[in-house]
């Protein structure tokens, strides 16, 4: 009774009751409606014995405050503002998207940026190193991106906060809203799809096939070591190489060379061809002009690099000793990816399919003597066989270059066709590797 006559006090006001007119109460009457409500309840359970204070003990203060305030408040009492609830505009909404898509774009490009150059170095050392697939690669390049974009999301966050872009102008009800985060999730969505396209951009910057030749020339060293080396030693020449064809069938890939050390003045010579201005040393255009006239891809700037790690004094000039050093180690030994000379012996080769067998290079039609000067060994006579894949086109070639007798000394005559049977037979052989090497 106490507490319903407090709820009839809370619902009409002093000056309302004396004229018999209900009217709202504002919250501050509630409020002292049901503290004095709840005063008379204890003084009564004290008189009257304690049944009627357990009672109303019984009942959770907080649960009867609810009740309480739920009965009496007015109708418009804590009501949110109805404007809270208004839709966004189309202009909110694409502001929205926008302001979510840019920090996803900076997240995707770093993601995707340093995923490939990442997996990209594990694949060209520990994947050729250990025989990791490329998925397994990229797989610990992806760990490392992540962890990239762990350490590093909250700057990009920070970046993208202080781009200056308009802001959506959204209410919190309004961010609560189905809409607003579609719009935002499509906006995120978009961004890291043109982040990641965007970092893909850097595979038209690298050697996409360099990883396979490497894992290919690993698993070819048997092959490479026993075939070419001992194979010209049966054959009898001085040296001899073995070239793959790239698969745009345009340039070759030269695993080096065995045979004979080039001689002090076989070096000699080439480095005479190489100093084009006579100036007694060998600068970046002449080195990379040499170098293209034998085929390779090379600029000034790849030249003065090559220069670079044997040029001692640091003025960029090769010196005769600079200049046989370099030529054994980086142009003798390592691979190398060469154009085919249109015309040239190797394109004749390749073309017909056929063995070529040149007594001498100086006089004949397919050859370039003064391109085989820079070689950096004399060129007599010269015998290329085709290496041929299963479907019959040429994948290879086997080069033998001057043929020398029984006691090791040059034979004028060139090669002999017990020699052309020969390597005919070393081609086999080498054909009948690729395949097994292709089929595993």
């Amino acid at each position: 009774r106490q507490i319903s006559s407090a709820k009839s006090s809370g619902l009409a006001s002093s000056s309302s009751s004396a004229s018999g007119v209900a009217a709202p109460c504002s919250v501050s009457s509630q409020r002292r409606a049901i503290g004095g409500a709840l005063s008379l309840a204890a003084i009564a359970g004290r008189r009257g014995g304690a049944a009627p204070l357990r009672s109303v003990c019984r009942i959770n203060k907080r649960q009867l405050w609810s009740r309480l305030v739920r009965s009496t408040r007015a109708p418009n009492a804590w009501r949110v503002r109805d404007e809270d609830f208004s839709p966004p505009t189309n202009w909110q909404l694409r502001r929205h998207a926008v302001n979510a898509a840019i920090p996803m774009v900076g997240f995707g490009f770093m993601d995707n940026v340093i995923m490939i150059q990442a997996g990209d170095y594990i694949d060209s050392t520990l994947g050729v190193t250990l025989g990791l697939s490329t998925l397994t690669a990229a797989a610990f390049g992806q760990v490392v991106s992540d962890v990239s974009g762990t350490l590093f999301g909250n700057t990009i966050d920070h970046i993208a906060a202080r781009s200056g872009l308009p802001t959506a102008k959204l209410t919190d009800s309004q961010r609560r809203m189905r809409r607003v985060r579609l719009a935002g999730m499509a906006g995120a969505v978009g961004g890291v799809i043109v982040g990641c396209l965007l970092g893909m951009t850097t595979l038209l910057f690298k050697d996409l096939g360099k990883n396979e030749r490497l894992r290919r020339q690993r698993e070819m060293s048997t092959l490479f070591s026993t075939l070419m080396q001992e194979g010209h030693e049966l054959i009898g020449a001085e040296h001899c190489t073995l070239q793959l064809v790239d698969t745009d069938g345009e340039h070759l890939f030269s695993h080096g060379m065995r045979g004979k050390p080039p001689t002090e003045e076989e070096m000699w010579g080439a480095f005479r061809a190489y100093d084009s201005g006579s100036s007694g040393s060998v600068d970046a255009m002449e080195l990379s002009a040499a170098l293209r006239a034998l085929g390779w891809s090379t600029n000034p700037s790849q030249a003065e690099k090559m220069i670079a790690s044997v040029d001692v004094e640091g003025d960029g000039q090769l010196t005769f000793a600079q200049f046989s050093s370099l030529l054994r180690s980086a142009i003798l030994s390592d691979e190398v990816r060469i154009t085919v000379r249109v015309g040239g012996t190797r394109h004749h080769v390749l073309t017909t399919g056929e063995m070529l067998n040149v007594v001498d290079v100086r006089r004949h039609p397919l050859c370039s003597y003064e391109v085989y000067r820079l070689r950096g060994y004399e060129m007599r006579s010269l015998l290329i066989g085709p290496v041929f894949g299963d479907d019959g086109a040429v994948v290879g070639l086997v080069e033998l270059v001057n043929k020398t007798g029984a006691d090791g000394q040059p034979d004028p005559s060139g090669f002999h066709r017990d020699d052309e049977r020969m390597l005919q037979m070393l081609c086999s052989h080498c054909s009948i590797f690729l395949k097994n090497l292709s089929g595993d």
